[in-house]
């Protein structure tokens, strides 16, 4: 058992070690202006499957410097799915106003405004351990409670809004980051149809870079949604799968 435990923390050891090394020298390749050879090793990285948002922030900065701006919004949406970094969203807001769709999204109503807003303050994660925080807390304090004979019970119920609104706020969270299929249109332009089929009404035309949401999928067709309501069906070729 204890060279079985070696031999996993050796290729553990190793794994990192060869991570950080190729992290390295694709940094290196990304100050010295060789974005193809930077994106070759940030992509050998992830392909070993050890992707993080650091990766894919800088692979979304070497795309944007060789003007591949959906690539770029690809991989700085993915980066944010990892982590939310101001910086990251900076880069994205930039590279959107690169792209040729300018859709303006529906506005919302204040609450869901401010709602969405908390959601996205921390990661859906850390909206987790939070609640079993509270939730740790809670029993410390009702046992405590109980011991001391001390009956401040309005703090208990503070504790238990508290923790119904965590535990809501994760579950909100958690279903907008796995539950909720997004896209990056990837085609140069693309049609969006009424029905999924090429015989079906040309509604209005999406290009590369602009961010769709997927409603359903027929085969190799998908229905999407855009920010400001409209949907229609596109083969799925035409667009690369953020979650």
């Amino acid at each position: 058992m204890k060279k079985l435990i070696f031999i996993i923390s050796i290729f553990l050891y190793i794994s990192t070690f060869a991570e950080n090394s190729l992290f390295v020298k694709a940094n290196q390749q990304y100050n010295k202006e060789n974005y193809f050879a930077a994106i070759s090793l940030y992509d050998s990285i992830i392909k070993n499957n050890l992707e993080s948002s650091a990766i894919y922030h800088n692979l979304g900065n070497c795309y944007y410097k060789t003007q591949d701006w959906a690539n770029a919004i690809w991989h700085y949406e993915k980066s944010l799915l990892l982590k939310k970094d101001k910086n990251t969203l900076e880069n994205l807001e930039l590279t959107k106003l690169k792209i040729k769709d300018k859709i303006q999204p529906i506005p919302q109503l204040f609450y869901k405004t401010w709602w969405n807003n908390l959601i996205h303050l921390q990661s859906t994660k850390l909206w987790q351990i939070l609640s079993l925080i509270c939730i740790w807390i809670i029993l410390i304090f009702y046992i405590l409670n109980k011991l001391m004979k001390n009956k401040k019970k309005y703090i208990l119920y503070f504790l238990n809004v508290l923790l119904i609104t965590l535990l809501y706020i994760s579950f909100s969270s958690y279903q907008l980051q796995y539950n909720t299929s997004q896209a990056i249109i990837f085609s140069s332009s693309v049609n969006v149809n009424s029905a999924p089929t090429e015989k079906s009404k040309n509604l209005f035309s999406l290009h590369a870079g602009t961010k769709v949401t997927i409603l359903d999928n027929i085969e190799d067709w998908i229905k999407i949604k855009i920010g400001d309501g409209k949907n229609g069906w596109i083969r799925a070729t035409n667009c690369k799968i953020l979650k």
